[in-house]
């Protein structure tokens, strides 16, 4: 009988999941992967997925993830697929906090602490969890693991993770950086090592994870170093709704406006300020709209608003990149890896403009589709830079963590099929 691991990532409204087939020589190959949408929503709630390379639709009304679960399971037993033949299921956690820096096989002491760490990321952590329990409610008799997007982060040293803020915020609340997207960073890592031809432990580069949410990490000797995202996504770069970097002061004043002129409680006044710096700015906030392929248009089509929204976003992730660069003894490549990093030429070409001292030699590739290429290489200094694409993938190292501690139980693999 085929064996399969399936990676799920269950968010406030939606569904992810991915099953992969186990080959013989334990490697992963994608069969079906999609998403339910709008969960709790049974008006507008919906099933996409693909299968084989055949896309299939469908509206269902689904009032819970334990729904959309079951939805799932059924779904994959129309295709043959028995659920006595998944060996494995792999949630993607947002927050691991300190205490996880690999991912684990999830007990309950597991769940306890991904409980407990809800303060830290109560928007994200809550459904991850949901998605643990209810489907080790319904597949009771198969290993789970969690992956967490905290993980690959925890090799940062202390000199970057730490603030400087009084000591029992970090001791007693946890306040540090922590850093997100450390599945992305750790796949385009290790695959740009791959293209590059060079060994995974010894690799330095900067992973530019370029999306609706945006993180930059240096990577220094196959480990993460430092990453511009923080105690919560919100840090670091310009993105889709969030602000990135500002001057924390903003924040009782505008509140404090706030509750003069318009009358609202400092509460409230507080929470508008907060909800507004993580969804209603950015490029949101910047343009009206938060798709740069929308905004690029724009910028094309002369719009000047759009263009110098283009700037700004461009020169932050420069800004990143170039003191990361200056503080690693030697850099291989800048990878650009997710939505805007990987379709974006015009936008990956607009950052690289702003580092003005490497002076980048951009190729023809730049404007290539997606896929594993080179698309500019530095003319100055002794060591020249590559610049690569490398689309991400993320479910697949949740695969295969799963597959390895959940089922094979060796424990998360040195070296990951995808990088031999």
């Amino acid at each position: 009988m085929k064996l399969y691991i399936l990676s799920l990532n269950c968010g406030s409204s939606s569904l992810k999941f991915n099953l992969f087939e186990k080959t013989k020589e334990d490697r992963l190959i994608s069969r079906l992967n999609g998403i339910v949408e709008e969960v709790g929503n049974k008006e507008r709630s919906l099933l996409r997925y693909t299968l084989n390379g055949s896309r299939h639709k469908k509206p269902v009304p689904v009032e819970s993830h334990k729904e959309a679960l079951i939805l799932l399971f059924k779904e994959l037993e129309k295709h043959n697929i028995p659920l006595g033949a998944i060996c494995g299921v792999g949630h993607r956690v947002v927050h691991g906090g300190e205490k996880y820096t690999n991912s684990v096989l999830i007990d309950e002491e597991v769940i306890s602490t991904i409980r407990e760490l809800i303060p830290l990321a109560p928007l994200h952590n809550p459904p991850n969890l949901i998605g643990i329990e209810e489907a080790m409610k319904l597949l009771p008799d198969v290993p789970h693991v969690a992956v967490f997007d905290t993980a690959f982060h925890g090799t940062i040293p202390e000199y970057a993770y730490r603030y400087a803020i009084p000591e029992n915020w970090y001791e007693d609340y946890g306040v540090r950086r922590y850093g997100f997207h450390g599945t992305s960073h750790l796949y385009v890592a290790k695959r740009a090592a791959r293209f590059l031809g060079i060994p995974y432990n010894q690799f330095n580069g900067i992973t530019v994870h370029l999306g609706n949410g945006c993180s930059i990490t240096k990577i220094r000797e196959g480990k993460s170093a430092d990453t511009s995202m923080g105690f919560t996504p919100l840090e670091g770069l310009v993105m889709g709704t969030r602000s990135g970097d500002i001057d924390p002061a903003l924040v009782s004043h505008v509140a404090g406006m706030l509750t003069r002129e318009e009358g609202i409680p400092t509460g409230e006044a507080y929470q508008k300020v907060m909800h507004a710096l993580n969804k209603e700015s950015g490029l949101k906030a910047l343009t009206g709209i938060s798709v740069m392929q929308d905004i690029r248009q724009r910028a094309n089509e002369g719009n000047k608003k759009a263009d110098m929204a283009v700037s700004i976003f461009a020169y932050r992730a420069a800004k990143y990149i170039g003191s990361y660069l200056a503080s690693l003894p030697n850099a291989h490549a800048i990878v650009f890896t997710a939505g805007i990093g990987e379709n974006e030429g015009v936008i990956r070409e607009r950052i690289l403009s702003f580092l003005e001292y490497l002076s980048f030699e951009i190729k023809e590739d730049n404007q290539k589709p997606k896929r594993e290429m080179e698309i500019a290489r530095s003319r100055s200094g002794e060591y020249p830079i590559s610049v690569l694409v490398i689309p991400t993938d993320e479910e697949i190292v949740i695969a295969y963590d799963t597959l390895f501690i959940g089922h094979l139980k060796t424990g998360v693999p040195e070296i990951y099929p995808f990088e031999v």
